[in-house]
């Protein structure tokens, strides 16, 4: 049999005969011109660029009520939580894919809805789920990779951690909606609406101002690079 009668054996051979090189970080700069050359200070130089340690604050600790919204985590809300999540996404510590998970899920979901509402019944989210495993990638076209914000890291999580923080972020948006708390100009996290209707109702803001025989500005922040990390309080 030859690449004719089967074309995937063409890529088969490909993978052969490319070279196997390991990538690797070359010496690497941080903001405060600090040098890491070991794997481990590279390790700690890229944890600290890219997980910054939240500032000192005086900002009193808030009172979470337990209670509110818990009615929203229904079995059907974890459903639509697990199933909306691809399989082909890589797992975390545990190696437990959403793909063994659903597997799960047909065998015993009451065991998983149970352990999904326990979750907000008690506010708690286990520290296993908590605990990511990194990976380094370069950033495009940047001119110097020998500088740490030339990179950026993606945090792989346990799966299971990730339909509850799904669960959690649809119920907090369930709730805000039901109480009418956020603002009408919001467009961010919220169904039936995204960055196409904003930039369209920018352009008719506009539109509006030139028929009115007025000028027309819009100011755009960069939130994320002004607040590098989330002070939980």
């Amino acid at each position: 049999m030859d690449c004719i009668d089967d074309p995937n054996r063409c890529w088969t051979a490909l993978r052969y005969t490319s070279p196997r090189v390991q990538p690797t970080t070359p010496t690497v700069k941080g903001p405060n011109e600090e040098i890491a050359t070991t794997l481990e200070q590279k390790e700690a130089l890229f944890l600290a660029t890219a997980f910054p340690t939240p500032q000192e604050n005086d900002i009193p600790e808030p009172t979470i009520p337990l209670d509110g919204g818990t009615e929203l985590v229904t079995e059907e809300t974890i459903s639509e939580a697990l199933f909306s999540q691809s399989i082909k996404k890589a797992s975390g510590i545990d190696r437990l894919n959403f793909k063994a998970i659903r597997l799960l899920w047909s065998w015993d979901k009451e065991r998983i809805v149970a352990l999904v509402q326990q979750c907000f019944r008690l506010g708690h989210q286990p520290n296993r789920w908590k605990a990511a495993k990194g990976i380094l990638l370069r950033k495009n076209n940047k001119p110097n990779y020998t500088i740490a914000k030339a990179y950026r890291v993606i945090s792989l999580l346990n799966c299971l951690g990730k339909v509850v923080e799904k669960v959690a972020a649809t119920v907090i948006s369930k709730y805000c909606e039901m109480l009418e708390c956020l603002h009408e100009g919001q467009f961010g996290s919220r169904k039936q609406r995204s960055a196409v209707d904003a930039v369209a109702i920018m352009i008719a803001t506009v539109e509006e101002a030139w028929k009115r025989k007025k000028l027309a500005g819009a100011l755009f922040l960069d939130v994320q690079g002004a607040f590098d990390y989330v002070a939980r309080k």
